[in-house]
């Protein structure tokens, strides 16, 4: 196949991968503000230290650290400026730097509590714990100490303590593998007609 030709295939792949991949965050992001209760206790989740991503209503966004939580507001601190008092109910998206988190030694209870709350219920996540369980499922309820998901398939709900989890992060869903899976055909498909033209 010419230079032009693979150019334009792997252009394909790329562009119609990250439409998907698009489609699939916008899917995710709220529609209205959320209830400043509910992010009040996000923040709370998260904690003081904690590296958060945060969109205002106005549409500001702020990135660093929470410096400080308080009654109706809570401090986000960067390198680049003092710490901004942020009010709960000017909050539009409220996010955890990291989506995932892996052991490489102890377990770092805080920060998987920080993946889970930034996560938030209703996703769909895949947990590895300390006993060799593997769940795949959806949050139900984040607490301060564990976390509760109902794992697919299943009807009962299993309880899971931060600090017996090795791994977890979010899971894709069935239609998101089936959009990447078509796309890989897609282009596969062009590749091969792409050669036999050439011939």
């Amino acid at each position: 196949m010419s230079n032009w030709r693979q150019f334009v295939a792997v252009g394909l792949v790329v562009g119609m991968l990250h439409l998907t991949l698009v489609d699939v965050a916008r899917s995710a992001e709220p529609t209205s503000l959320p209830n400043p209760a509910t992010v009040k206790e996000q923040v709370n989740l998260f904690g003081v230290g904690a590296k958060i991503k945060v969109r205002l209503a106005d549409g500001k966004k702020l990135n660093g650290t929470i410096e400080g939580i308080e009654t109706s507001t809570f401090l986000v601190a960067s390198k680049a400026s003092s710490p901004t008092p942020v009010a709960y109910d000017q909050v539009a998206r409220l996010k955890f730097t990291k989506e995932t988190y892996k052991a490489n030694g102890p377990v770092d209870a805080v920060e998987v509590r920080r993946v889970v709350a930034g996560l938030g219920v209703g996703r769909h996540i895949m947990v590895k714990t300390m006993a060799g369980d593997e769940y795949h499922g959806n949050i139900l309820v984040i607490r301060a100490e564990s976390f509760t998901m109902l794992p697919d398939h299943q009807t009962a709900p299993v309880q899971i303590a931060y600090d017996e989890t090795l791994q977890t992060g979010p899971n894709m869903s069935k239609g998101a593998k089936i959009a990447i899976f078509v796309v890989a055909a897609v282009v596969v498909a062009a590749i091969v007609v792409g050669y036999h033209v050439s011939d």
